[in-house]
């Protein structure tokens, strides 16, 4: 992947990310924004307990509802599947 001169790739650890730094990385945009958990959660089209359970770590997610819920405050998230080389 050729990083954009606009974008990069934030908290990536070789070929994968760790839900762990996506959910820090989705908190710190929210935060950032003044948006609070429950406008967010209604973005994303999920319950604000869900946002909050998923945000402390309380509860563990898919993939797809993490990208659900960094599109929702704005970040742009995407799953890249590609063969080995």
């Amino acid at each position: 992947m050729i990083p954009s001169l606009t974008t990069q790739p934030i908290g990536w650890i070789g070929d994968t990310m760790k839900k762990e730094r996506a959910i820090k990385m989705i908190r710190a945009e929210r935060n950032r924004k003044g948006m609070s958990s429950f406008i967010a959660a209604e973005k994303a089209d999920i319950n604000q307990s869900t946002w909050s359970r998923t945000e402390s770590g309380d509860r563990a997610t898919s993939w797809d509802v993490l990208i659900r819920m960094a599109k929702a405050v704005g970040l742009n998230a995407s799953i890249t599947i590609r063969k080995k080389q």
